[in-house]
């Protein structure tokens, strides 16, 4: 062997030794005392595995910074151990040890400062090198440590729940697909090669998919006050949106559009990806939900009796009744309000909004301890008929989206109307 090829091999390999040594004798220091805390397990998982998705994602536009050379495991442009080694001090190390992001931030730039250039057997750094680095440091480890350290220290839900869904939707929807095209079958010229009618019927399939699993993510943000992960997990027992229907929308939808990605490749091992990982939830993570959910939710198992893991209801399963308020004197409003007792919803009890004791200028949904107002409480009724007004609801709630529709609405001539009683109206509604 060459001294050249010694030398990379190396490099290569420090490149994932040292992190890995450094993990172990952190990890070591903090199991002498009570234990590590799980948040802090949970974090440096999470940070993991959104530096290494993000690393191998920036590798992918990094031809202009530098160039990797050529190793027995390499992987998207990278070996390997480096991006294993990379993702590990970006991602793990900090919720391992503890910090503020700004100090760990700053840190990273000056360590990649001194030992990239000092690593030409296993990197060539081109001119503008530091405009990746600038690029990686906040497209990557910038959100890794934020998703670290607000899962360790439990803050910012909303920004945590979004970074978890970035990482896992990377890996679902990104990496592990790509890696089944680099050791197997298909690949993703395949995938965008196909004709308009085609691509245009997968991607209507993958929206019908993704909309209730996304919807699920923000009703475990929005509802349960905690996040999709495991160790990362709501407050309280979520029965409303996606779960109505169902007990694992998550699952379900990453299954269903991993295989979709596979079929419209050309991977029978991506799809046969999907139906091991719908074996593995089947087989070990059902069974940790039955003994974890059921201590810590005395209602889980009432909730589990109605509503089945894989196949969706056709009516929705209501733990307890919601509100809907409708102006009964706006003519709109009363009419959006007919419509809606029309579909026959489950669970769900008509007010005028007059009555509500408070003056009300958009319909209101009220139900398990939150509330959803205009737009956004139309679509909960929705939730209340059934599964395919629900997926209509689902799409209209989802963040950014039920935003830009409520404007939209309002623009229509949909807006905000001041619900009062008058003596003549009270009259006129209470003879109807």
């Amino acid at each position: 062997m060459e001294h050249a090829d010694l030398s990379a091999d190396v490099a290569r390999n420090l490149t994932l030794g040292l992190p890995v040594v450094l993990a172990a004798a952190v990890w070591r220091l903090r199991s002498t005392g009570p234990g590590i805390d799980p948040r802090r397990m949970s974090a440096a998982f999470l940070g993991f595995l959104l530096a290494w998705t993000g690393v191998l994602a920036v590798q992918q536009v990094a031809g202009a910074w530098w160039t990797f050379g050529s190793a027995p495991t390499t992987f998207l442009g990278m070996p390997l151990e480096t991006s294993i080694g990379w993702a590990l001090v970006w991602g793990a190390l900090p919720a391992l040890i503890g910090g503020r992001w700004p100090i760990w931030l700053l840190g990273f730039a000056w360590v990649d400062r001194l030992t990239m250039p000092a690593l030409p057997d296993l990197v060539t750094l081109h001119e503008r090198w530091w405009v990746g680095e600038l690029v990686l440091l906040g497209v990557v480890a910038l959100p890794a440590l934020l998703l670290s350290e607000h899962t360790r220290r439990r803050t910012h839900l909303h920004l945590r729940t979004t970074l978890q869904l970035a990482a896992f939707g990377g890996l679902v929807i990104w990496l592990l697909p790509t890696l089944a095209f680099s050791r197997g079958d298909g690949s993703w010229a395949t995938l965008l090669g196909h004709g308009l009618v085609v691509r245009s019927l997968l991607l209507m399939a993958a929206v019908a998919v993704a909309v209730p699993a996304i919807a699920a993510v923000a009703e475990l943000t929005r509802v349960g006050r905690g996040t999709p992960f495991p160790w990362d997990p709501p407050e309280r027992l979520v029965t409303t949106g996606p779960y109505a229907y169902l007990a694992n929308p998550m699952q379900l939808g990453g299954s269903l559009l991993l295989a979709l990605v596979g079929v419209g490749a050309g991977s029978w091992t991506t799809v046969a990806g999907a139906g091991i990982a719908v074996v593995f939830s089947v087989a070990v993570a059902e069974r940790h939900e039955r003994e974890v959910l059921a201590v810590r939710w005395p209602e889980w198992a009432a909730y589990r009796s109605q509503v089945r893991a894989w196949l969706p209801r056709w009516r929705p399963y209501v733990a307890e009744p919601a509100t809907l308020w409708v102006s009964a004197t706006c003519d709109l409003c009363s009419t959006a309000g007919d419509s809606l007792k029309r579909l026959g919803p489950r669970g769900l009890v008509f007010r005028p909004a007059e009555d509500a004791g408070v003056a009300l200028i958009r319909m209101r949904w009220t139900g398990s301890g939150y509330v959803d107002r205009g737009v956004a409480a139309y679509a909960r009724a929705l939730e209340h008929a059934n599964l395919a007004t629900a997926w209509v609801g689902w799409l209209v709630r989802l963040p950014i989206l039920s935003t830009f529709v409520q404007v939209v609405a309002d623009a229509s001539g949909a807006g905000p109307r001041t619900a009062r009683w008058t003596d003549r109206e009270r009259t006129q509604v209470s003879a109807r």
